[in-house]
Parts: C-alpha cells; sequence; structure tokens
C-alpha cells in the first residue's frame, strides 16, 4: 500500500507541475508578449481590479474544495449542492459588482474601470461552472485531466489575446485573455471529467461545509484583501503607471512561488491527508515534501534576483527596467510563500483550519500595520511586505511542531542547505557580467553557470531529493 501512494504521489507530483508549469509557461509567454507591445498604464487598468475578482472567487469557493477533498464519502446528490450554491453566489455577487462599477471607477480616477470591470467580472461566474469538477478531480488525484484542462485553454485564450493585441484592442485584449481563461477551463473540465450532474441535491450538505471552511474563507479573504491593498494604495496614491509597473513586478514574483506552491500543496493536500492515521509516514512525506520545495524554491529566485534586469532589457524592453527593484525586494516574499502555506495545510489537514485562519490573521494585522507606516514609498511597502511573510514563516514552523515531531529547527535543518547552495549559485552569476560580454550572451551564460553549479554541488553533496529528480527523469526517457 505504502508503494502504491508513493507511486501515486509521484505521479500526481508529475502532473501537477506540468499544469503548473506549463500552464505559467503559457501565461508568461503571452505576458511577455503583451508587455512588449502595451504599456504600463494599460496594466494599471487591470491591476486596479484584481482585488475585486479576487475576492469574488473566494466567496464563490467558500472554502469548499478544501473541506470537500478532505471529506469522505462525498455523493453526487451532495456534489450538486456545492455546484448550485456556487452558481447562485456568483450571480449574486457579479451583480452587486456589476451596480458598484462607477464607485470603483470613480475611487481610483479611471474612467476605463466602468465597462472594464463589468466585462472582467463575469469571469467570476465563469470560474464558479468548473468548481466541482475541481473537487473531484483533486479528491481522485486525477491531475492529468486537470493539467490538459488548464494548458489547452492557456494556449486557446493566449492565441486568441496575442490576436486581439496586434489588432489594437488595448487593455480590452487583457480583460478577454482573462475570461476566455477561466470559461475555457471550465468547459474542458466538463468535457474531460468523468463526474456528470444527477437530479438528486442535498442542500444539508452546505450547513456542514461551512462550519469546516468558514475560517478558511475569512482567512482567504483576508489573505487577499491584504495581498491587493497595494494596488489600492498605490492605484489610489500614485500614478496609473506606478500601479501597471508594482502589478508587474508582483505578477512575476509569483509565478515561481505559485508553480511550486501549487505543485506541491496540490498533491500535498490529498496525500498527507490519507495519512492522518500514521504519524511517522506523515511526518516523513511532509519532511520530503518541505525538501523539495526548499530544492525548488530557493535557486529560482535566486537566480532571478541577480539575473533579472537582464532578462527584462531583453524580454519585455526597457521601459519595464522600473519594475526591477521592485521584484528583487519581492524575491525574497516568493521564496517564503511556499515554505509558509505548507505549513500551514499540515495545519488545516490535521483538523486546525481555525489555527491556520489565526496564523494568517497575525500576518496580515503586521502587513497592515507596517503599511501604515509607509504609505509614501512604493519600495518601504514591499519591504515591509517580505518581512511579513519572514515573522509568519517562523511562527508557523513553531506550530507545526505542536501536531508533529518537526520543531523550528529541524525544519531549517531541512531547508537551509538549499538556501546555502543558492546563495553560492547567485555569486557565482553576479561575477559573469564583469566578463563584457554584451546583454545577450551575459543573460545567457549567467542562467547556464547558475544552473551547473547549483546541479553539480548537490550531486557531489549526494543530495537525495536532487537523485530521486534524476530518477524521475530517467524513467520519463526511458517510457517515452
Amino acid at each position: 500500500m505504502g508503494e502504491d501512494l508513493k507511486r501515486q504521489t509521484k505521479r500526481s507530483i508529475v502532473w501537477n507541475a506540468l499544469d503548473k508549469i506549463g500552464f505559467q509557461a503559457v501565461a508568461l509567454l503571452v505576458g511577455l508578449i503583451t508587455a512588449r507591445c502595451l504599456s504600463p498604464d494599460d496594466f494599471g487598468l487591470l491591476g486596479a481590479l484584481a482585488i475585486f475578482t479576487a475576492l469574488s472567487n473566494i466567496l464563490v469557493e467558500s472554502g469548499f474544495t478544501s473541506a470537500m477533498v478532505r471529506r469522505e464519502n462525498n455523493t453526487d446528490a451532495e456534489y450538486m449542492a456545492v455546484f448550485f450554491f456556487n452558481l447562485l453566489l456568483s450571480l449574486l455577487i457579479y451583480g452587486l459588482l456589476f451596480v458598484s462599477a462607477p464607485y470603483i471607477s470613480d475611487y481610483f480616477n479611471m474612467p476605463e474601470l466602468l465597462w472594464l470591470s463589468r466585462l472582467l467580472f463575469l469571469a467570476i461566474i465563469l470560474n464558479s461552472v468548473g468548481i466541482v469538477q475541481t473537487i473531484v478531480l483533486t479528491k481522485r488525484m486525477e491531475f492529468k485531466v486537470l493539467s490538459l484542462s488548464s494548458l489547452i485553454s492557456a494556449v486557446v485564450s493566449g492565441i486568441v489575446t496575442v490576436g486581439m493585441v496586434q489588432l489594437d484592442f488595448g487593455y480590452w485584449a487583457l480583460a478577454a485573455q482573462i475570461l476566455m481563461q477561466v470559461g475555457f477551463k471550465s468547459l474542458f473540465l466538463w468535457i474531460l471529467s468523468s463526474w456528470k450532474p444527477v437530479c438528486q441535491v442535498d442542500f444539508k450538505v452546505i450547513r456542514e461545509l461551512f462550519a469546516f471552511s468558514f475560517s478558511l474563507i475569512l482567512s482567504g479573504m483576508l489573505g487577499t484583501v491584504v495581498k491587493y491593498v497595494y494596488n489600492l494604495v498605490i492605484g489610489h496614491n500614485f500614478q496609473r503607471q506606478d500601479l501597471g509597473y508594482y502589478s508587474q513586478a508582483f505578477k512575476f514574483h509569483q509565478i515561481p512561488s505559485s508553480v511550486v506552491s501549487g505543485t506541491i500543496s496540490g498533491v500535498a493536500y490529498p496525500v498527507l491527508s490519507s495519512l492522518n492515521h500514521d504519524e511517522s509516514k506523515q511526518l516523513s512525506y511532509f519532511r520530503k515534501l518541505m525538501r523539495v520545495t526548499a530544492f525548488c524554491i530557493f535557486p529560482v529566485m535566486m537566480g532571478l534576483f541577480v539575473a533579472f534586469d537582464n532578462l527584462v532589457s531583453i524580454v519585455l524592453t526597457d521601459k519595464w527596467l522600473p519594475i526591477v527593484p521592485y521584484f528583487r525586494i519581492l524575491c525574497f516574499a516568493a521564496i517564503l510563500i511556499p515554505l509558509h502555506s505548507m505549513n500551514l495545510s499540515l495545519n488545516t489537514i490535521k483538523g486546525y483550519p481555525k489555527r491556520s485562519f489565526l496564523l494568517e490573521m497575525v500576518r496580515n494585522a503586521l502587513v497592515l500595520v507596517t503599511l501604515l507606516f509607509c504609505l509614501d514609498s512604493i519600495t518601504n511597502m514591499l519591504i515591509s511586505y517580505s518581512l511579513t511573510y519572514l515573522v509568519a514563516y517562523f511562527i508557523s514552523a513553531f506550530y507545526v511542531s505542536r501536531i508533529l515531531p518537526y520543531g523550528v529547527w529541524m525544519q531549517l535543518k531541512d531547508i537551509l542547505p538549499y538556501a546555502v547552495l543558492a546563495i553560492l549559485m547567485s555569486v557565482v552569476m553576479y561575477f559573469v557580467p564583469m566578463m563584457g560580454l554584451g546583454l545577450y550572451p551575459t543573460a545567457a551564460l549567467q542562467l547556464l553557470m547558475g544552473g551547473l553549479f547549483y546541479c553539480l554541488a548537490l550531486y557531489l553533496l549526494g543530495s537525495k531529493v536532487f537523485d530521486e529528480v534524476l530518477e524521475v527523469m530517467k524513467k520519463k526517457k526511458s517510457n517515452d
């Protein structure tokens, strides 16, 4: 049984990684093309609306995904209740936002937001339609279907978006991308998923789910408000292009951390939940997942920290260079986000969602308090944002030690070797520009030298995580 779970976990991680990496790769490619063609002002408009869409999706999802995945013996009638509840709630939220559009436009002093927001907020309804399929597929660990749905929707919406940009649709193309991406994903989930609607509906499950997920909903909403409160402040107090620079920097720092966190956490939740009655095996899996997270996130973010200015000049052109200092500050938060998220997930898995909520409350409070002293500087806002994640990580690691024999120092010993190697790698990359090779050769050599140094160091030190990655790659090659 243990070997079956191990093989299933590895397959799930591979497909989940394909989903996250493939989706983000397509989104990144489309984002780079649109960034080259559009102005920071265009991205500032979309950045102003980000908080409303994110909050609405949390309300629509209602924390039911985590609750239903964790819950045993779900029936089709209960899934139907979740489907209808999410759909009705999304329609209600869209109606409220439609009426609020003029006030949103006035707050940011951006008249374009009136009808842009009313179009973009339709994504809330489209997102609600595919939530039940996502729950069912996640619970069954059928990540292949989830991956294919995400990738196909990303490719189709990306192609259309690039075409719209070339036809001078401007910021409307950015809104259309979000709508098509969400809409196509829900459509493909319905086509590819084995779950189909039934005639019975059992609404009693909604009350039960709320009892479990209420704290998760509040935590998600507060986290979203704090995450996007900078958009509200910058959009109101600074120029539209400043919001565009910030929103792009924030988006780019999210890509690596969301790929790593989404890939690992998406698999960790069902696997660790299934081991709730075997603490020793659960601890072993959790430690391995923490090491895999550190193995991935440290070199990626430290490498980008050093090479990001050259990459921006090459890929986005020099008009986007103002995002570089913002991104470099956010790199430190990006490293801590997946580690902190893993700790919070374990608390939820072990049946302590309220504790996860309180831990996020502490971090959110720190963000809001420190923000009050940084309103005059975007740079200071981002420094405070990264520092709050550092404090939050240590607090969440401490509370993990309360439910598993895995103390803070033990956790640090698992992840710090990868941090040290990533720092040494970044030093190697830092000296490459001194060779005076020019922009393109310098950027290429930085990435090549950094990757070789990190992999060679792990190989020589006998890293078990690195050996397992090589083993998976060899098996994939032999299967091909």
